[in-house]
């Protein structure tokens, strides 16, 4: 077998966990090269990029659309690569519509695929199981109801956690909050633009609402640095008056020092969820991608992590054309405002903390991966 391990995710949160993997292996498989695409957090570790996550994110149907050539291309640069170094395997991390095409390819060239956080086949499109069933020989999954499903259609998986278990216990081992009066609100509106461009103006607006309503209270941004600063600069501009601070990749302290979020769903609900925050979750995207998910895809009943871990609406969910800042900036003083419903919130988040799984995902993954390469 050749000595070099094929590595690709296209989003800023698989750079994140698919690094802590990443360092994990490199104790476990010695002399061992990992090369292929991903962002700074891999490259810290080690792995030799030939293309950046930046350049493969995005969201969206028709985002995706116009953005097909440049996808087309990052096609061809990896497989080409593929052809060259011949990898013993490859290790895939979420990123499904890129990520599946390359396990196809892979298959083809007889390289075993291992795949690490699969798509959400339960939510975005279950035809996708027969996908990873035809073209990924070892699948690793945040979730246990994921094993449970794959097994039921004979595919090999591996059930691990979820590595933002281990980011919260090392976060509260070393953090306490900050000490405060003040009722602060914080604002999570994603590491990616289209996200910012969407969502964090209606998130402001809630806040210029609710701060009317309720004056003494303060604000907190959780930036990303995948994001140009002056992008926020220029959004915050229409908000002078709001009292705001900000955070960059600290999504976690921003949730430890606040007592109520608006969070764009993803994962930072889980982030939320285990910092038993009540919030509320919303998303909004291009009005044909939201047509063709809603009645095509059919999406299910709740989109949030938290939700769907739950199995029923503990947290509400204002997508699309209820995402605006009136009816998040109501729904939220009303939760505010009743203790019940504070404290039913945060017992329901405790559950859903309690589900993920113990402390150790990465290295779980990590020793999964060493296993079956060994086999």
């Amino acid at each position: 077998m050749n000595n070099n391990v094929l590595i690709i995710t296209g989003e800023p949160s698989g750079d994140i966990h698919a690094a802590k993997v990443l360092k994990e292996l490199t104790g476990l498989m010695p002399g061992t090269h990992f090369w292929g695409v991903g962002g700074d957090n891999l490259a810290k570790q080690g792995l030799e990029l030939i293309e950046h996550v930046r350049e493969l994110s995005i969201v969206g149907i028709f985002e995706i659309i116009k953005k097909l050539p440049t996808i087309h291309s990052q096609f061809k640069l990896i497989t080409s690569e593929i052809d060259k170094r011949k990898p013993a395997a490859a290790i895939l991390v979420d990123y499904p519509g890129f990520n599946l095409k390359i396990a196809e390819y892979l298959r083809k060239k007889n390289i075993p695929v291992i795949y690490y956080i699969i798509p959400q086949i339960w939510a975005w499109g279950p035809w996708r199981i027969n996908k990873i069933k035809k073209f990924v020989n070892k699948a690793i999954v945040l979730f246990d109801f994921e094993k449970k499903l794959l097994q039921e259609n004979g595919i090999d998986s591996d059930f691990a956690g979820h590595p933002l278990v281990d980011s919260y216990y090392n976060f509260i081992e070393t953090h306490s909050p900050a000490e405060r009066t003040d009722t602060t609100i914080a604002l999570l509106p994603g590491s990616r633009n289209t996200e910012i461009d969407k969502l964090l103006p209606i998130m402001l607006e809630a806040a210029d609402k609710m701060l009317s309503e309720k004056p003494g209270l303060k604000f907190i941004v959780a930036e990303s640095s995948n994001i140009d600063p002056e992008k926020y600069k220029a959004l915050y501009a229409n908000h002078s008056k709001l009292p705001l601070t900000t955070r960059t990749d600290d999504a976690l302290s921003v949730l430890q020092n606040c007592d109520f979020a608006f969070v764009t769903s993803g994962t930072a609900t889980l982030e939320t969820a285990m910092m038993e925050t009540p919030m509320i979750v919303t998303y909004k995207t291009n009005f044909l991608t939201y047509l063709l998910g809603k009645h095509i895809f059919m999406l299910p009943d709740h989109l949030s992590l938290a939700n769907i871990l739950a199995g029923k609406e503990i947290v509400p969910e204002l997508l699309q054309y209820n995402a605006t800042g009136d009816s998040m900036s109501e729904a939220a003083m009303k939760i505010m405002n009743d203790p019940s419903i504070i404290e039913e919130t945060k017992n329901n988040l405790k559950k859903v903390k309690e589900s993920l799984g113990q402390k150790g995902a990465s290295r779980r993954v990590a020793e999964a991966i060493q296993k079956y390469l060994a086999g």
